[in-house]
Protein backbone atom coordinates (compact mmCIF):
# COMPACT_ATOMS: atom_id res chain seq x y z
CA UNK A 1 0.00 0.00 0.00
CA UNK A 2 1.62 3.71 -0.94
CA UNK A 3 1.06 6.50 1.53
CA UNK A 4 1.98 9.69 0.19
CA UNK A 5 5.26 11.47 0.96
CA UNK A 6 2.58 14.78 1.80
CA UNK A 7 1.40 12.12 4.69
CA UNK A 8 4.84 11.16 5.56
CA UNK A 9 5.90 14.76 5.65
CA UNK A 10 3.43 15.08 8.46
CA UNK A 11 4.53 12.76 10.93
CA UNK A 12 7.82 14.07 11.62
CA UNK A 13 8.17 16.23 14.66
CA UNK A 14 10.44 19.40 14.81
CA UNK A 15 13.74 19.38 15.83
CA UNK A 16 15.77 22.06 17.35
CA UNK A 17 19.73 22.92 15.95
CA UNK A 18 22.53 20.52 17.30
CA UNK A 19 24.84 23.26 17.43
CA UNK A 20 24.06 27.10 17.67
CA UNK A 21 25.85 29.04 14.92
CA UNK A 22 29.18 30.47 14.62
CA UNK A 23 29.79 33.59 15.82
CA UNK A 24 30.53 36.58 13.54
CA UNK A 25 34.18 36.41 14.55
CA UNK A 26 34.90 32.74 13.26
CA UNK A 27 33.57 34.05 9.59
CA UNK A 28 36.72 36.48 9.45
CA UNK A 29 39.01 33.27 9.92
CA UNK A 30 38.67 32.58 5.75
CA UNK A 31 39.15 36.60 5.25
CA UNK A 32 42.41 36.46 7.55
CA UNK A 33 43.77 32.86 5.76
CA UNK A 34 43.50 34.26 2.32
CA UNK A 35 44.95 37.86 3.87
CA UNK A 36 47.77 35.89 5.24
CA UNK A 37 48.59 34.49 2.12
CA UNK A 38 48.51 37.61 0.12
CA UNK A 39 51.09 38.78 2.95
CA UNK A 40 53.35 36.05 2.43
CA UNK A 41 53.45 36.49 -1.50
CA UNK A 42 54.17 39.89 -0.88
CA UNK A 43 57.22 39.17 1.30
CA UNK A 44 58.56 36.06 -0.41
CA UNK A 45 58.62 38.19 -3.41
CA UNK A 46 59.76 41.19 -1.94
CA UNK A 47 62.61 38.60 0.11
CA UNK A 48 63.52 37.37 -3.47
CA UNK A 49 63.78 40.62 -4.83
CA UNK A 50 66.33 41.22 -1.96
CA UNK A 51 67.95 38.23 -2.09
CA UNK A 52 68.67 38.49 -6.42
CA UNK A 53 69.73 42.37 -5.77
CA UNK A 54 72.00 40.96 -2.73
CA UNK A 55 73.13 38.51 -4.78
CA UNK A 56 73.37 41.25 -8.12
CA UNK A 57 76.16 43.35 -5.51
CA UNK A 58 77.83 40.79 -4.08
CA UNK A 59 78.76 39.37 -7.44
CA UNK A 60 79.81 42.84 -8.40
CA UNK A 61 81.53 44.08 -5.35
CA UNK A 62 83.72 40.42 -5.92
CA UNK A 63 84.48 41.32 -8.95
CA UNK A 64 85.61 44.86 -8.02
CA UNK A 65 87.72 43.37 -5.57
CA UNK A 66 89.44 41.32 -8.06
CA UNK A 67 89.86 44.03 -10.35
CA UNK A 68 91.43 46.06 -7.52
CA UNK A 69 93.31 43.18 -6.78
CA UNK A 70 95.54 42.97 -10.30
CA UNK A 71 95.71 46.42 -10.02
CA UNK A 72 97.38 45.99 -7.09
CA UNK A 73 99.65 43.36 -8.32
CA UNK A 74 100.50 45.31 -11.31
CA UNK A 75 101.46 48.54 -9.35
CA UNK A 76 103.58 46.44 -7.17
CA UNK A 77 105.17 45.08 -9.88
CA UNK A 78 105.78 48.53 -11.53
CA UNK A 79 106.93 49.55 -8.02
CA UNK A 80 109.73 46.38 -7.58
CA UNK A 81 111.00 47.34 -11.50
CA UNK A 82 111.32 51.28 -9.94
CA UNK A 83 112.85 50.14 -6.63
CA UNK A 84 115.10 48.18 -9.11
CA UNK A 85 116.39 50.68 -11.11
CA UNK A 86 116.61 53.15 -8.30
CA UNK A 87 119.03 50.68 -6.53
CA UNK A 88 120.84 50.20 -9.86
CA UNK A 89 121.47 54.02 -10.40
CA UNK A 90 122.45 54.43 -6.60
CA UNK A 91 124.77 51.89 -7.18
CA UNK A 92 126.40 53.38 -10.50
CA UNK A 93 126.22 56.61 -8.42
CA UNK A 94 128.39 55.19 -5.29
CA UNK A 95 130.42 53.60 -8.19
CA UNK A 96 131.05 56.82 -9.97
CA UNK A 97 131.47 58.88 -6.31
CA UNK A 98 133.75 56.46 -5.40
CA UNK A 99 135.80 55.40 -8.31
CA UNK A 100 137.92 59.00 -8.40
CA UNK A 101 140.90 59.46 -9.94
CA UNK A 102 143.44 57.89 -7.76
CA UNK A 103 146.62 60.34 -9.24
CA UNK A 104 145.90 63.14 -7.04
CA UNK A 105 146.10 60.67 -3.81
CA UNK A 106 149.32 59.68 -5.26
CA UNK A 107 150.47 63.37 -5.84
CA UNK A 108 149.32 64.29 -2.28
CA UNK A 109 151.60 61.46 -0.70
CA UNK A 110 153.90 62.38 -3.08
CA UNK A 111 154.37 66.32 -2.41
CA UNK A 112 153.88 65.24 1.63
CA UNK A 113 157.54 63.59 1.71
CA UNK A 114 160.25 65.66 2.98
CA UNK A 115 164.15 65.43 2.04
CA UNK A 116 164.88 63.55 5.23
CA UNK A 117 162.11 60.78 4.68
CA UNK A 118 161.20 58.18 1.78
CA UNK A 119 158.46 55.85 0.53
CA UNK A 120 159.78 52.11 0.50
CA UNK A 121 156.46 51.10 -1.20
CA UNK A 122 153.36 52.18 -1.70
CA UNK A 123 149.91 50.29 -2.78
CA UNK A 124 146.48 51.28 -3.05
CA UNK A 125 143.87 49.13 -3.90
CA UNK A 126 140.20 49.20 -4.85
CA UNK A 127 137.71 46.92 -4.32
CA UNK A 128 135.80 46.12 -7.32
CA UNK A 129 132.27 45.69 -4.99
CA UNK A 130 133.21 48.96 -2.73
CA UNK A 131 134.88 51.50 -5.25
CA UNK A 132 134.35 54.30 -2.76
CA UNK A 133 136.73 52.41 -0.13
CA UNK A 134 140.37 51.99 -0.93
CA UNK A 135 143.44 49.71 0.92
CA UNK A 136 145.98 51.82 1.13
CA UNK A 137 149.71 50.68 2.36
CA UNK A 138 152.23 52.48 3.32
CA UNK A 139 155.96 51.72 3.99
CA UNK A 140 158.52 54.72 4.92
CA UNK A 141 162.09 54.59 5.94
CA UNK A 142 161.71 58.04 8.16
CA UNK A 143 163.30 58.59 11.29
CA UNK A 144 160.39 60.35 13.10
CA UNK A 145 156.35 59.64 13.46
CA UNK A 146 155.45 62.86 11.98
CA UNK A 147 156.18 61.88 8.35
CA UNK A 148 153.44 60.23 9.06
CA UNK A 149 151.02 62.58 10.44
CA UNK A 150 151.73 64.67 7.85
CA UNK A 151 150.94 62.36 5.42
CA UNK A 152 147.53 61.61 6.91
CA UNK A 153 146.84 65.30 6.65
CA UNK A 154 147.61 66.00 3.13
CA UNK A 155 145.10 62.98 2.54
CA UNK A 156 142.30 64.10 4.88
CA UNK A 157 142.82 67.32 2.81
CA UNK A 158 141.44 65.77 -0.28
CA UNK A 159 138.33 64.36 1.50
CA UNK A 160 139.49 60.62 2.96
CA UNK A 161 138.64 59.27 6.12
CA UNK A 162 140.81 56.59 7.37
CA UNK A 163 139.22 53.99 9.18
CA UNK A 164 140.96 50.83 10.86
CA UNK A 165 144.24 52.33 11.03
CA UNK A 166 147.53 50.09 11.71
CA UNK A 167 150.98 51.11 12.23
CA UNK A 168 154.05 48.86 12.47
CA UNK A 169 158.16 49.12 12.79
CA UNK A 170 159.63 46.32 10.84
CA UNK A 171 163.27 46.05 9.94
CA UNK A 172 163.48 50.23 10.89
CA UNK A 173 160.61 51.15 8.41
CA UNK A 174 157.30 52.11 9.28
CA UNK A 175 154.39 50.37 7.94
CA UNK A 176 151.21 51.92 8.14
CA UNK A 177 147.92 49.89 6.44
CA UNK A 178 144.46 51.86 6.91
CA UNK A 179 141.21 51.81 4.73
CA UNK A 180 140.25 55.34 3.02
CA UNK A 181 137.19 56.51 2.09
CA UNK A 182 136.45 59.89 0.34
CA UNK A 183 133.73 61.96 1.46
CA UNK A 184 132.27 63.41 -1.62
CA UNK A 185 129.16 64.14 0.32
CA UNK A 186 126.81 63.28 -2.08
CA UNK A 187 128.05 64.85 -5.27
CA UNK A 188 130.95 64.92 -7.78
CA UNK A 189 133.82 66.94 -7.71
CA UNK A 190 134.07 70.00 -10.69
CA UNK A 191 137.09 69.75 -12.90
CA UNK A 192 138.38 72.74 -11.00
CA UNK A 193 138.64 71.45 -8.24
CA UNK A 194 139.71 68.13 -9.87
CA UNK A 195 142.64 70.37 -11.75
CA UNK A 196 143.06 71.86 -8.42
CA UNK A 197 143.55 68.32 -6.72
CA UNK A 198 146.65 67.74 -9.17
CA UNK A 199 148.02 71.16 -10.39
CA UNK A 200 151.30 71.75 -8.77
CA UNK A 201 151.51 73.87 -5.78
Amino acid sequence: MLIDARKIDDFKTERKDLLPPLPMVFRLVPLLFYLSIVFVSVVGSVAVWHSRAASERYQSVVGRTASLQEEIKQIKAKRDALDDRALEAMDLENWVLGSMPLQPLVVAIMRSIDENSSIVDLSIERDPETPAQLKLALTLRTNSDKQLEVILEAIRALGYRDLSPTQSMVKGNLEYRATLLRDTKGRLPSPQERKQEISPS
